[in-house]
């Protein structure tokens, strides 16, 4: 976000020239020189934006940085938070000579465009690729393929490798609330996060926020990132403190306060809140937690609106509300398998189920559509695979989902198994998870690629762009 000056108001200054080998540049500082070097282009901007970001926290204001190359004149604001971004002007520069510093955009309220932004000691806007000296920049609108002293820089890039099949191109950025996560929708239209102002946030799927509202409490106080989750049959935001449930509605308003009982904990495994305890079971209704009666010795597994899904080892498993009339229903048998071992766990809108097999030793792991109980996919594993699986909701996307080393196309039903890959979230048509200790994106073939070292798994695919987190900013990068 930019903290633009008011027009006319001065404002410090820094100019850095990068020399034509692009081995050292030479930054003057309201009037005090400084030289640094880098063993890359890379190195050397990082090092020369270094210097600019120092000064300007020393001194508490941002900074308007005038950067030069030989490729053109990119015209930047360094903030005392240690953030560059491009100070945008109005018009494409007309004569040789350098123009006056323009006066920094104002960041745009809800719906319009934002100023990108990058984290400390980024490359001066430029996008650096492999080859000698081959560099991608965008233009001001209409100028074309201008002279160098005509560009503006108004991309960024992550100042650290991207995941497999992402960009390092950074399409928008916002600080966090101090080691806090931000959360994504399953769909992928909706962003919310804490800011370091302990505020609540809401984007859009185009990084537009639609509204932001001052948290009832301090964002340390918070159990975990805030989630999407349906409440009173709308789309709403959830945060957790001690004893606590805050519900916001996504179209905006006041925040409901739902007390936990001490003995009790909350579950975000279905599209809403379950709270369970050892024998009981709630779901949020109104500004209270109503109980729902489960039968028999099933066990409480989620929630979908008011209703639970809950199951028992081995047989159906029933779907039951606040007012009672459960709801039975019996998994369809898989092809080649043989009877039920065991309701494995449900998980978003499936039950995942163990069958025995008809032929050989591996166990028939099913994927079965929580309502109707009919077979989604499943895959022939090895038993051995599935020992020590954490029953996750991250890896159960709308495109791929994943259960541990196995993961299924829901709309196909293809499969594959990928022995000692351990899911973490489901990312379009591609899950992230570990691999032999590295970070991998694999899809529905089961091919797993490697991310580059450096690299951080996504928080969630916010419309086609994946959301990462590094240094408490959260970054919107586009695909490949």
């Amino acid at each position: 976000m930019s903290r633009a000056s008011r027009p006319g108001q001065s404002r410090p200054t820094a100019v850095i020239v990068i020399a034509p080998d692009e081995r050292s540049a030479e930054i003057v500082v309201e009037g005090h020189r400084q030289v640094v070097t880098g063993l890359s282009p890379k190195e050397t901007r990082r090092a020369a934006l270094d210097v600019a970001t120092g000064y300007a926290a020393r001194i508490g204001q941002p900074v308007l940085v005038d950067a030069r190359d030989v490729n053109g004149v990119w015209r930047l604001v360094a903030t005392p938070d240690g953030v560059v971004q491009a100070a945008e002007q109005p018009a494409p520069v007309q004569a040789p000579a350098p123009a006056a510093p323009p006066t920094p955009a104002q960041p745009s309220g809800s719906g319009g465009k934002r100023v990108l932004v990058i984290v400390g000691a980024a490359v001066l806007a430029l996008v650096l690729l492999v080859g000698a000296g081959a560099v991608v920049m965008r233009f001001l609108p209409g100028s074309g393929t201008a002279p160098a002293d005509q560009a503006t820089a108004d991309a960024t890039t992550l100042n650290h490798p991207a995941p497999p099949h992402f960009s390092e191109t950074v399409d928008f950025s916002e600080a966090l609330a101090t080691g806090s996560a931000p959360g994504v929708s399953r769909e992928g239209d909706l962003l919310t996060f804490v800011d370091p102002d302990d505020r609540l946030n809401l984007f859009d799927a185009d990084g537009s926020r639609l509204w932001d509202v001052e948290l009832p409490m301090g964002s340390g106080e918070l159990l975990g990132a805030p989630r999407f989750v349906q409440y009173g049959g709308e789309p709403a935001i959830v945060a957790e403190t001690a004893g606590t449930l805050w519900f916001w509605p996504a179209e905006g308003g006041a925040a409901v306060e739902i007390p936990i009982p001490a003995n009790a904990s909350a579950q975000y495994v279905g599209s809403s809140v379950l709270v369970r305890s050892e024998e009981e079971a709630f779901v949020p209704v109104g500004d209270a937690l109503e109980p729902v009666e489960i039968p028999g010795s099933a066990a409480p597994m989620l929630a979908e609106g008011e209703n639970v899904l809950a199951a028992v080892l081995s047989g159906p498993w029933t779907w039951v509300g606040p007012d009672g009339d459960p709801v039975e229903v019996n998994a369809e048998r898989p092809d080649d398998a043989g009877d039920m071992e065991s309701v494995v766990t449900a998980l978003r809108d499936y039950v995942i189920v163990r069958w025995e097999p008809r032929r050989g030793d591996d166990t028939i792991l099913a994927f079965h559509d929580s309502e109707d109980g009919s077979v989604i996919g499943a895959a022939a594993v090895d038993p051995a695979l599935l020992e020590d699986v954490r029953h996750r909701s991250g890896p159960i996307g709308t495109d791929l989902v994943a259960y541990g080393p196995m993961v299924l196309d829901p709309a196909t039903g293809e499969s594959a198994v990928v022995p000692g890959f351990t899911p973490e979230i489901a990312v379009g048509p591609r899950v992230f998870g570990q691999l032999e200790g590295a970070l991998v994106a694999v899809d529905a073939s089961g091919e797993p690629v490697e991310a580059p070292d450096g690299a951080v798994q996504p928080n969630g695919l916010l419309g086609e762009r994946a959301v990462v987190v590094h240094n408490d900013h959260l970054y919107a990068i586009p695909p490949e």
